[in-house]
């Protein structure tokens, strides 16, 4: 049942406003029986409010609130009682009944406020409890040289027992005060507004007990506590935010140096008090300030000792923290085993070992094949229980000694030190083949992988570790190649092609700073017209020493790193620069020409690719409407986050087109969903003879239109495969029957027929 929360905020409000209202009468009115009646009254009123408060709340915990409130019942009778005496019968027994329910009113308010500690207090919590002890004492002996005195002075033994009930009952109220406000919890308004009401009923008794009617007045500006204390509790119940009083929390682990400052006056009060009779004169009770002074002392060695435990316990988790993030960074939060920088550490701290030693180093790399259709077909959770089972299954399969780390979202490195010799890795390369591909039960689901492995060795001690993995990543690199399922060894030959690669990735960077790379641009032209509506920017590469490469030559290998961003970057650029020449120097009226760019997976899904299409367009002048950029249809596979990617870069306006469509995986009734503005059909469906081929351009060009792409068909090298792409309903054709890609003062177009 929910709790109609503004309601609850106008009956707390309404009443807190009459109950102010109602003391302030109280204050003006004239001394009496009528009076008093309006104390009693006002009481009451407060502690019915109270127990409304609970009823209207349901606090998950009542008896605490049933308790205070039955407590400040309690005291009001006594009020009742006494008013009774003192106005009707003219008389002031002492003792009497009221003082009975005066003083019982004492433990039923320290049971309810204990009861609070208690449930506000998620763990033992025994220094609050040292610490109010102290100041329990301290007070308490302070009290007991005010009152010593008067009890002495008190007749009977029940007059004196009476003297020091009540300077007890003030000592428990405040011992329990004292707790609930040094323990945890949370301080609401509820929280203060009843701290402040036992505080005025501490306050109000002490002053009642130590003062008494001796002072001006009459009481009556005690009496105000006594009223602020019964209405501050009806407030405090009638609040919604008592509900949440209960609710544990931590204890505050942390020795304030407010709290220390309190403890220390508060020990040192017994000593205070002896030197004042020793230096003033001012006679004190012996033997109990004494007794005091030894218990305060006692108090004060338990509480070191205690913050000594603390300051131990504090320092014994900031250890385990330390070990807790330690242990974190060096291991995958996923499978529990090493992460790729514990496995990079220890590979490099072994291959130092083995530069002194001359011990081999062997690291086996697992890449599980095709693990994402896992995911794809079973949910990214069984995926991962897959990849836990597996993990465990090769940690059995290692020695004592050797490493097992996830280097990557599916690959698995095991580090061998002292292997022996190769053969022994690739019987322990088999091994881990063989467990890899037994079932894996997930559920009722039984889940069945395989696993490329790549091995290799270091055997002289002078590689380092990311130089050992890159040779592992080769090895599993051919072991895909050969058919999967395989373990294959880095051996001379993938060394000289590694070696040869990292030659040409170098040369690619050097050629990108020296201006090695060119753009040619090939037309892109109407069907029906036959005019060029623009063209495509293809990316070659002027190598000293080897002429003109073509990007097969060198996309794939800056595919495998950051180069091919850079590439693109370059292209973006350029490809645009030349397109704002072409489109100053068109002659005014006709249609202004389109620039394609070719951007590859890695770079499309990069979080600055928008950023740096912007900045181009900036650069140049160009409306974004003139830009395509064109994605291959792998993309989509290899990269799930690349339609985002797309529908932002075409929410600035930039057309996107799906390069060599009919090579992949995507189906036309995907189509729909894809935020493309253009499909190119890819030349081997283009130059297929088959009826079947030019019957699936057709309807790859009929669904392209429908979900209003533009269909443009590459590789038209023939008069035939012109009009049969014609004939499919595409809209624009490039090819070598039209023109061949040539730099930009080069270009010449055959004429469409």
């Amino acid at each position: 049942m929910e709790v109609d929360l503004a309601g609850v905020h106008r009956r707390w409000a309404g009443y807190l406003a009459g109950a102010t209202l109602s003391v302030a009468l109280w204050s003006v009115a004239p001394s009496g029986l009528p009076k008093d009646v309006m104390f009693v009254v006002v009481g009451l009123v407060g502690v019915a409010a109270a127990f409304v408060g609970i009823r209207l709340n349901k606090p998950p915990r009542r008896a605490p609130w049933y308790l205070l409130a039955a407590g400040q019942l309690i005291f009001v009778s006594g009020d009742v009682v006494y008013t009774w005496y003192l106005d009707l019968l003219h008389v002031e027994p002492y003792p009497s009944p009221a003082d009975a329910l005066y003083l019982l009113a004492y433990p039923v308010l320290a049971a309810g406020l204990l009861l609070f500690v208690r449930a506000r207090r998620a763990e033992r919590d025994l220094a609050t409890l040292v610490d109010s002890s102290i100041l329990a004492v301290a007070v308490g002996t302070v009290g007991w040289v005010l009152i010593s005195d008067a009890v002495a002075a008190a007749g009977t033994p029940a007059e004196q027992a009476l003297a020091l009930a009540y300077p007890a009952g003030d000592l428990v109220l405040l011992a329990t005060l004292v707790r609930l406000a040094s323990g945890p919890g949370a301080r609401s308004v509820s929280y203060r507004l009843l701290m402040a009401s036992m505080s005025a009923l501490f306050a109000a008794d002490v002053c009642f007990t130590f003062l008494g009617e001796e002072v001006a007045g009459g009481g009556t500006w005690f009496d105000l506590l006594f009223l602020a204390s019964y209405v501050l509790l009806g407030a405090a119940a009638l609040h919604p935010s008592m509900r949440g009083l209960c609710e544990p929390a931590a204890t505050e682990r942390r020795f304030s140096r407010r709290r220390m400052i309190g403890l220390s006056l508060a020990v040192l009060v017994a000593p205070a008090l002896e030197a004042l009779e020793l230096l003033g004169g001012v006679p004190v009770d012996g033997w109990q300030v004494k007794v005091a002074n030894l218990l305060l002392v006692g108090l004060a060695l338990i509480r070191l000792y205690l913050a000594v435990l603390e300051a131990r316990a504090e320092a014994g988790r900031r250890v385990q923290v330390q070990d807790d993030l330690a242990h974190q960074a060096a291991h995958d939060a996923l499978t529990g085993i090493a992460n790729r920088a514990a496995v990079l550490d220890e590979t490099a701290a072994a291959l130092d070992r083995a530069h002194t030693t001359g011990h081999d180093v062997g690291l086996l790399l697992v890449s599980l094949d095709h693990f994402r259709a896992v995911n794809d077909r079973y949910g990214r959770g069984t995926g991962d229980a897959v990849l836990r089972t597996i993990a465990r299954r090769i940690r059995r399969t290692a020695r004592p000694g050797d490493l097992v780390g996830r280097v990557g979202g599916d690959e698995l490195a095991l580090l061998v030190q002292q292997p022996g010799s190769p053969d022994e890795l690739a019987g322990l390369g088999a091994r881990i083949l063989e467990i890899v591909q037994l079932p894996v039960m997930v559920g009722d689901r039984e889940i069945h992988v395989t696993a490329s492995v790549g091995v290799t060795s270091s055997r002289r001690g002078d590689a380092d570790a990311e130089h050992l993995l890159q040779e592992a990543e080769a090895a599993v690199t051919q072991a895909r190649g050969e058919g999967r399922g395989r373990v294959a060894e880095f051996d001379e030959a993938l060394r000289c092609e590694m070696r040869d690669r990292a030659e040409l990735e170098s040369a690619i960077r050097d050629g990108l700073a020296t201006g090695e790379f060119m753009l040619h641009y090939q037309p892109v032209v109407d069907v029906a017209s036959g005019a060029v509506t623009g063209y495509e920017a293809l990316a070659r590469w002027e190598r000293p020493g080897h002429g003109l490469v073509s990007p097969a030559g060198f996309v794939p290998v800056a595919e495998q790193s950051s180069l091919v961003c850079e590439l693109g970057r370059w292209a973006l650029r350029t490809a645009l620069a030349q397109a704002a020449t072409w489109r100053l120097d068109r002659p005014a009226g006709e249609p202004e020409l389109t620039v394609a760019v070719n951007i590859s997976g890695r770079h499309l899904v990069t979080r600055t690719i928008v950023d740096e299409v912007e900045a181009a367009l900036a650069v140049t002048g160009m409306p974004a409407r003139l830009l395509t950029v064109e994605i291959t249809e792998t993309v989509l596979v290899d990269h799930p986050s690349a339609r985002a990617q797309m529908a932002a870069l075409r929410a600035i306006g930039v057309g996107v087109s799906i390069d060599d469509f009919g090579t992949g995986y995507t189906s036309i009734g995907q189509l729909q969903h894809l935020p493309a503005t253009a499909l190119k059909i890819d030349r081997s469906l283009v130059s297929s003879g088959d009826t079947g081929a030019r019957e699936l351009v057709a309807l790859v060009a009929q669904a392209a239109h429908a979900f209003g792409m533009s269909v443009v068909a590459e590789g038209v090298e023939t008069a035939d495969q012109l009009a049969a792409v014609r004939h499919a309903g595409c809209d624009h054709v490039q090819g070598y029957l039209l023109a061949r890609p040539a730099p930009a003062d080069q270009l010449t177009v055959v004429a469409v027929r």
